[in-house]
């Protein structure tokens, strides 16, 4: 993974304080500053991880939260007491709701514009094995380029990379079957010179950006024909902003006030013209129903087959495995794990396809309510969290599985809340807010919060564990998982149907569609939660998760397999439900969401997790409405 960030102007750029002067002199129009030193990155790390301290109402609140609760308390037991004269009524919930919001309502803090040194800091958190910042004149224009590392592929190959007049900056990983044991960043500027001497420049550089297949950013300045190349991969898994002003274009994986995120395609920017045109890479496949399609269970273990496939290249492009410190109790590779059917299946391909007993942390996240006094680790996604992990240390007895609880309190929800919403901006809404927040911990190394869980007996059963879990189990409280890879389970909804608005398509009263209509509008709705995927979830998520030096990755949104699910899993498959009598014999709309993964749960012995309904992570880990008095608050609502 690598952090971006590229300035150019016509105009002279002044050099950012946080950068050494004087720069090393490549030639006439290279100037560096570079470091792996790891006490000079620890500077940079340290700046751009700085969270505000907490405000004197912030303080005053925290001392008072039994209080506010109390009145909040009273507040609802007047609105609930029908026999109160209205106009008194009136009168005493105004007077508790001053009362409650002379403690708990404070200010929000404005986003501020960040300047040069600002986003280098941020960027670097993204890198934190190598930092370069290079200046480039050429001809009338001046640039600036800063690149972070974190190194996950041998060879270690810095960046920027310069070749055949062209200027490399990429973030990702690509699995294209020619690099998937090489340098990924040195695999694409090699491939770009092979297609040099067969094509045009333009179509050149088009076609190789086209083959790659992966999850990336990726800035490339062609010197010779003063074109900036910039985008994200057909889907937009990595984050990439641009801010266009008067002769002059910055680009960062970190955006700031007046940026744009880069929607999921590539943009060509022309630095004599300032024109901007945009290139896609890749659209989606239709579904087109096959007169002799495969059955139900062929499908099944096609899909075990692809989405196996996709996990196995995530998990081996990681080089190496295991830290160079042979310390068996750290993992480079994680699973944001709320134990729901998606992450879960993900965790379990993983186990199946480890060789040794590396540790794999199961990260799950909890936060502290004060508003309803409910503490982080009786969170619904902790409980469900805790009933797959044991399930899956059942199942893989020879793998190291450890639950990691991030137990978030609310204070640290407080600190860090500032912090969150510079790295989601653009998004600004309480949703975002409340499930940026919740990836941003569940990455965290924050190790105070956080406790490592590993299963002592795994001969006992579920209903004994269950009654007494620390009867089985060994806690180690102030845990830090170094794992740099997190797999997530994200793309799942989005592809076989797992959200409530592609329930409603069959849930309606409208008897003019026939389910052969229904089915044709639920896959078109699928396709449209694929296609603007970049934009709903993955820049913010891709933001919040980074900054700890750690890297997403995706099984369910790699391309082939999506290709694969679109094109030959009928959507009949994907949404299920049917009429059921209930007990007075009323028929009753019963659907099953994600019918084909829950099938491949059963395929796969997971019966635990196969009837699991979706829960979002905001509402699962408790992260949304934490402020007292926020409970008609709507997650579409802006944060002042």
């Amino acid at each position: 993974m690598c952090g971006i960030l590229f300035k150019v102007s016509k105009s002279k750029l002044e050099p950012p304080s946080c950068i050494p002067q004087p720069l090393t002199k490549n030639n006439d129009i290279f100037q560096t500053w570079e470091t792996l030193d790891p006490e000079t990155i620890q500077h940079f790390l340290d700046e751009g991880s700085k969270v505000p301290a907490l405000s004197k109402q912030q303080i005053y609140k925290l001392e008072n939260l039994s209080h506010i609760r109390d009145l909040n308390n009273e507040l609802s037991k007047i609105k609930n007491n029908v026999k109160t004269d209205p106009s008194m009524k009136t009168e005493k919930i105004n007077q508790i709701q001053t009362q409650i919001d002379s403690i708990s309502k404070e200010d929000e803090v404005p986003l501020t514009k960040d300047n040069m040194d600002d986003l280098i800091y941020k960027i670097s958190n993204r890198g934190p094995n190598y930092l370069n910042y290079t200046e480039i004149q050429y001809n009338e224009y001046h640039f600036q380029l800063f690149s972070s590392i974190l190194s996950l592929r041998q060879p270690f190959t810095k960046q920027p990379i310069v070749k055949d007049d062209f200027i490399l900056q990429f973030n990702g990983e690509l699995y294209n079957q020619k690099c998937l044991d090489l340098n990924d960043t040195q695999f694409i500027i090699d491939e770009l010179h092979d297609n040099l001497q067969k094509h045009e420049r333009n179509e050149a550089i088009l076609k190789t950006l086209k083959y790659l297949d992966g999850e990336f950013a990726i800035v490339l300045l062609d010197l010779r024909d003063k074109k900036i190349y910039f985008g994200r991969d057909s889907i937009g898994k990595r984050s990439l902003s641009y801010e266009l002003l008067e002769n002059e274009i910055t680009i960062s994986s970190v955006p700031t006030i007046g940026f744009t995120d880069c929607e999921n395609k590539l943009y060509e920017y022309d630095l004599d013209s300032h024109e901007l045109a945009s290139h896609v890479l890749h659209n989606l496949p239709t579904y087109n129903e096959n007169p002799t399609e495969p059955s139900e269970e062929e499908l099944v273990k096609e899909l075990y087959a692809k989405l196996k496939d996709s996990v196995f290249k995530r998990q081996d492009a990681i080089h190496p495995l295991k830290d160079n410190n042979n310390d068996e109790d750290t993992s480079k590779l994680a699973v944001l794990f709320s134990g729901g059917i998606d992450c879960t299946i993900v965790a379990a391909l993983i186990c199946q396809l480890t060789t040794d007993n590396h540790p794999i942390d199961l990260l799950t996240v909890g936060f502290e309510n004060p508003r309803t006094n409910q503490k982080s680790g009786d969170s619904p996604d902790r409980q469900l969290a805790t009933k797959s992990w044991f399930h899956l240390c059942q199942q893989f007895p020879d793998v190291n599985l450890r639950l990691i609880e991030i137990n978030v309190d609310y204070k640290s929800w407080l600190l860090h809340k500032q912090r969150v919403r510079e790295l989601m901006y653009p998004y600004n809404t309480e949703m975002d807010l409340s499930i940026a927040i919740a990836f941003y911990f569940a990455s965290s190394t924050i190790s105070d919060l956080t406790t490592k869980v590993t299963l002592n007996d795994r001969h006992v059963t579920w209903e004994d564990f269950h009654k007494n879990m620390d009867e089985y189990v060994t806690r180690s409280h102030g845990y830090r998982s170094n794992a740099k890879v997190l797999f997530s389970g994200l793309g799942a909804d989005e592809l076989f149907a797992g959200y409530s608005r592609h329930e409603a398509i069959f849930n309606t009263k409208d008897d003019s569609k026939d389910d052969s209509v229904r089915y044709q509008e639920l896959q078109e709705s699928l396709n449209y939660d694929i296609s603007i995927i970049h934009q709903r979830n993955l820049s913010r998520d891709d933001r919040v998760i980074s900054c700890w030096g750690k890297e997403l990755r995706y099984p369910y949104l790699d391309e082939n397999f999506i290709n694969w699910v679109v094109s030959t899993i009928p959507p009949t498959l994907k949404f299920k439900y049917e009429y059921i009598p209930n007990k007075k014999n009323k028929m009753v709309f019963t659907p099953t969401r994600k019918y084909v993964l829950r099938k491949l749960a059963e395929y796969l012995d997971m019966g635990y997790v196969s009837q699991e309904l979706k829960r979002a992570i905001q509402f699962g880990a408790k992260s949304a409405k934490l402020e007292i008095g926020q409970s008609k608050a709507k997650g579409t609502d802006n944060i002042a």
